[in-house]
């Protein structure tokens, strides 16, 4: 699907898109504080505010328990809060018994988890510092840690099987993989084999095809594996609910953004309730690989950004897959009314349809490759611009953030329409709904609309009307410099769609006039904040959104106003 090129005045100023580095924000009530745990240190708000300046991604989402409470009043800093909750994921009971009331871990969150605690385990001090050392020892470390991260405690770990990355597993004990050897009867059971086949796809898919740079050699790593490629370890992981995960061992991180990674794979996908255990098998291998190239990009970046392109290119590497349509439950689909940046549980996941839409606008999945690159090394409180795409990816036309943003919300409203795989997806909520007829000629309404939100009015043709009547649509939004923008969608009996841009003047106003004869089966209004304006970064506690900062341009009302004519 093409991009459709808006005809309108140009914006105020350029745009700066700076969603590719939208934070991930963890949402911390204030309330209870947690019993206490070795290695804690009391780091007060200021102090968090320092290290967020400082480079360091912003924690993962997290539920709201004892360790959130105990952050945010801060009795215990961002790495021991760090430390327990990548302990949660593995030992929960250990957990609760020295804070309390802690709720189990998103597994899907372990990575990101891991990377916090990576990244802040230099800060910690005593047996607290001992644990984060075992939790991200690798599982060919061997030693009886007993704090739940898994380990060939006892038993030898078979040759790895390398080809483009290195595949670790054992064939004794709790992680062991099924011994079956038939296809092919080579020495080496079936499942390791259909692993190494998997990362093969993916390495020609994401490296060779997409161009993305390999994962780091990991050489430098104390107990690195036996020839610097990527090493994948297969222990029982799903026993835990886990898929996948990634961590680094690297030590250079603190002198480079750049690092080494390596992951642990589930030893048979048999916990998980898939018909075929190979399916989540290899989208893991997909999402995880992808989780070590962004470490070769930069580690310190943040959820939104990790796990949308790691959810997105998925679908790109097993495209007969489609894993990922489970997020779009928790998506700008499903709740186009949440600002895109909200992280918060499977939000994060959910937000892979916007990169899909980016790659499909720009009919170039290489877009995402160029938003990494544009990524690395930004500083998170910059707000810089990581999305910054010239008219030569549009052969000449002229592109803005907004106006993209604006059309990603009227694609979502027919996806079947615009997106390749796009019957697969389910419709954008709408908010208000009116039928129009001689007896009921107009309709207003108006609501208050955050950043990055797309809003929808469905106006259907009633009785009454006559064949050549025109539908007359006002918006009336704040300032163009917030963001405003609109569209209309015009959807016909037939099944054929036209998008209508508005030209929306600086008062932020704009007024479209389209067909409503009997062929057309719905109008729907949409109204987009696309503001990516944010003010005191740092200072919110909760990171709600980017760049722990306070949105500027929330709670602005829109409203619109339709009248049937002619």
């Amino acid at each position: 699907m093409p991009v459709r090129p808006r005809n309108l005045r140009a914006p105020l100023r350029p745009i700066v898109a700076g969603l590719a580095c939208v934070l991930v924000l963890v949402t911390v009530p204030v309330s209870a504080a947690p019993r206490g745990g070795a290695g804690s240190r009391v780091v007060p708000h200021d102090a968090m505010r320092v290290r967020l300046e400082a480079g360091l991604p912003v924690l993962a989402p997290a539920p709201a328990d004892a360790l959130s409470r105990g952050l945010a009043q801060g009795q215990i800093g961002p790495a021991t809060y760090a430390l327990e909750r990548a302990s949660s994921l593995f030992a929960l009971d250990a957990v609760r018994a020295r804070f309390g009331d802690v709720q189990a871990p998103d597994p899907h969150l372990a990575t990101l988890y891991l990377r916090d605690l990576a990244v802040r385990q230099h800060e910690l001090v005593g047996e607290a510092r001992v644990r984060a050392a075992t939790i991200l020892a690798r599982p060919t470390d061997g030693g009886n840690d007993g704090f739940g991260a898994p380990k060939y405690r006892g038993v030898a770990a078979e040759p790895a099987e390398c080809r483009k990355v290195c595949v670790h597993y054992v064939t004794d004990g709790t992680h062991a993989v099924r011994p079956r050897d038939r296809d092919p009867d080579n020495g080496v059971p079936d499942f390791v084999d259909q692993v190494v086949g998997a990362f093969d796809s993916v390495w020609q898919t994401e490296i060779v095809e997409m161009g993305y740079r390999k994962p780091l050699s990991d050489l430098t790593s104390k107990r690195h594996g036996p020839d610097g490629k990527l090493d994948v370890y297969l222990a029982d992981i799903g026993s835990q609910g886990i898929f996948g995960y990634c961590t680094t061992d690297d030590p250079n991180w603190r002198t480079s953004r750049r690092v080494s990674a390596y992951c642990v794979l589930d030893n048979d996908y048999r916990n998980f309730g898939y018909a075929d255990p190979l399916e989540p098998m290899r989208v893991t291998a997909a999402h995880e690989f992808f989780h070590g190239v962004q470490f070769a990009y930069d580690v310190l970046e943040d959820a939104y950004f990790m796990e949308g392109t790691a959810t997105w290119i998925e679908d790109e590497v097993f495209d007969g897959i489609d894993d990922n349509l489970f997020y779009l439950f928790r998506s700008p689909l499903s709740h186009p009314a949440v600002p895109l940046d909200r992280n918060a549980g499977l939000r994060v996941y959910g937000s892979w349809i916007w990169f899909r839409f980016l790659s499909e606008y720009f009919r170039d999945p290489g877009i995402i490759r160029s938003i990494w690159s544009r990524a690395i090394g930004v500083r998170p409180s910059t707000q810089a611009a990581v999305l910054e795409i010239g008219d030569r990816k549009l052969s000449g036309q002229r592109w803005r953030f907004r106006w993209a943003f604006a059309d990603f919300g009227a694609w979502n409203i027919v996806p079947k329409r615009f997106y390749e795989e796009g019957k697969r997806y389910p419709a954008a909520r709408t908010q208000s709904f009116v039928t129009l007829s001689g007896s009921r000629r107009s309709f207003a309404t108006s609501a208050k609309q955050h950043h990055l939100t797309n809003r929808y009015a469905v106006i259907k043709r009633g009785t009454g009307i006559s064949s050549t009547a025109k539908l007359r649509v006002a918006v009336d939004g704040p300032a163009l410099a917030t963001g405003t923008e609109a569209t209309l969608v015009v959807v016909r009996k037939t099944g054929a769609v036209r998008l209508f841009p508005y030209r929306i003047d600086v008062n932020g106003n704009g007024v479209r006039k389209v067909a409503f004869d009997g062929g057309v089966a719905r109008v729907v209004v949409v109204t987009t904040n696309a503001s990516t304006r944010f003010k005191q970064c740092g200072t919110d506690p909760r990171w709600t959104y980017t760049c722990a900062g306070v949105p500027v341009d929330d709670g602005r009302v829109f409203r619109v106003q339709a009248q049937v004519v002619g």
